[in-house]
């Protein structure tokens, strides 16, 4: 008799197939249970359960007599649980997992911490160079900072600032567990104190590190918007059909009614219309966050491209049309149809964090590795004749991704973005820093079936601390 799990498929046995009952009544097997992407729901009714763990939930009795009258070896007879063989299991699996992340991530941090000694090196060699030449220059009467002096006294501010974090008198850090509990630390100088100064170093080169409350903090220079004077900012200026008039802006009536409010917007959300360009040359100096609805015209691009305060940009174009490049100071950035141009762009920001490409359909293209490390986050939509380019973009950023999403349909859906092989190609990518990999689906419902075996596949190529799940069938835990 062959008694199998509703959910996987495969027959009950004693060990990883352990037959479990549900609150609901339907059984699954305990390698199901402990799956995290049922989410403590019941994949035949979706009903919800408490039990986080499998030793919470009954074995199904009736199925467990059934395996033992089946003449099983004795080592594969139905046994009682032990707790403390349990959590030497979890801790042997949770080792194991910890050893391969580390035999990842050391030689990197490794490799990283020579950059920045490599760095710093030849920022001292221009800065020592420079204080020559000054020298000379006054030993000869020449008094006054020249043009080639600018940079220098920014890396010797820069210099001055990351001599300052090392030698710091105390460093604390957090860390926060998805269950909202958080490990902290506070250390001295020495032994694993200086380790971390040297970590802290380097997310202050990747821009993650910031001084704050300090009256006299010496930080390098970055861009900003102009400085605004006057009562607060409000966040959000969203565009509606009452600021339209035949389909073009009302840009005298925004702007009046925004000095009416003596407010000034830093998020500009949903715009569209004729003559947006007109009003983002009168507000974009002061813009933070653009988003606009359907497609912009290059004329509308040429003024984001003199924002000069923009951090945030989701935009989407017409196919097949010329635009200008992007800001190189963006933060986050979402784009439909992005061209050649744009894209390499992307290589030049050393700030951006979060990237949606959708739609490319430039010729291929080959990305370099990164030379920031700043992207954390990046959504990819791509058919099969362009999914070379967006596999090199993957693989540009794979040392600081990591959430990855990518569009991808199930065997019986659109052909054309469907990758059967989606897996293994992410692995070639060598996604170190990768924890969560998302399948964006289009389909108002998902192929329960079909997706568990297509999430399988992929997980099974990646490393064991990647999480795969589906963006339509499955809660995200954040």
């Amino acid at each position: 008799m062959n008694l199998k799990c509703d959910i996987c498929f495969l027959n009950f046995d004693v060990d990883s197939h352990r037959p479990k009952c549900l609150p609901c009544g339907h059984t699954i097997c305990k390698e199901c249970v402990e799956n995290p992407d049922m989410g403590r729901k019941c994949p035949t009714c979706r009903k919800a359960f408490r039990q986080r763990r499998p030793e919470d939930l009954p074995d199904n009795v009736l199925v467990a007599q059934l395996l033992e009258n089946e003449d099983a070896p004795p080592c594969k007879k139905l046994k009682i649980e032990d707790p403390e063989l349990e959590q030497l299991q979890r801790g042997a699996d949770a080792g194991r997992k910890m050893v391969e992340m580390l035999r990842l991530v050391v030689p990197q941090a490794v490799e990283s911490l020579n950059r920045q000694l490599e760095s710093s090196v030849a920022q001292l060699s221009q800065v020592e160079e420079a204080l020559e030449r000054r020298v000379q220059r006054e030993a000869a009467g020449d008094v006054g900072t020249t043009s080639d002096a600018v940079e220098p006294l920014q890396l010797a501010r820069q210099l001055e600032a990351n001599h300052r974090l090392i030698t710091s008198a105390k460093c604390t850090v957090a860390a926060e567990e998805e269950g909202g509990s958080a490990w902290t630390a506070s250390v001295e100088p020495g032994g694993s104190g200086d380790i971390l100064r040297l970590l802290m170093l380097q997310l202050r080169a990747d821009g993650q590190l910031h001084l704050e409350n300090v009256d006299d903090a010496v930080t390098v220079p970055v861009i900003r918007a102009p400085t605004h004077v006057g009562p607060p900012l409000i966040e959000v200026l969203s565009i509606t059909d009452k600021h339209l008039d035949s389909r073009r802006l009302k840009v005298d009536d925004i702007l009046g009614a925004v000095q009416r409010l003596w407010t000034v917007p830093r998020s500009l959300r949903n715009l569209h219309g004729d003559g947006c360009e007109d009003l983002l040359r009168v507000m974009g100096p002061h813009l933070e966050e653009l988003e606009t609805s359907g497609e912009v015209q290059p004329s509308v691009m040429e003024e984001v491209l003199k924002m000069s305060g923009l951090r945030r940009l989701k935009v989407s174009y017409a196919k097949n049309v010329d635009f200008p490049d992007l800001p190189l100071h963006l933060e986050e950035l979402s784009v439909f149809y992005i061209t050649e141009n744009q894209l390499r762009c992307v290589e030049h920001m050393p700030r951006l964090r979060s990237l949606v490409v959708n739609n490319y359909l430039g010729p291929n293209l080959t990305f370099p590795p990164s030379k920031h490390n700043s992207l954390r986050w990046l959504g990819v939509c791509f058919n099969a004749e362009h999914k070379s380019s967006m596999l090199s973009l993957i693989r540009a950023h794979a040392s600081s991704v990591q959430e990855l999403r990518v569009y991808c349909t199930l065997p019986t859906e659109d052909k054309g973005f469907y990758f059967p092989d989606l897996g293994q190609e992410l692995a070639d990518c060598d996604l170190r820093a990768l924890r969560r990999l998302v399948l964006v689906r289009n389909k108002k419902t998902c192929q329960a079936a079909a997706c568990v075996v297509q999430r399988r596949d992929v997980r099974s190529c990646l490393l064991p601390s990647v999480d795969v799940v589906c963006g339509k069938c499955q809660t995200l835990q954040f």
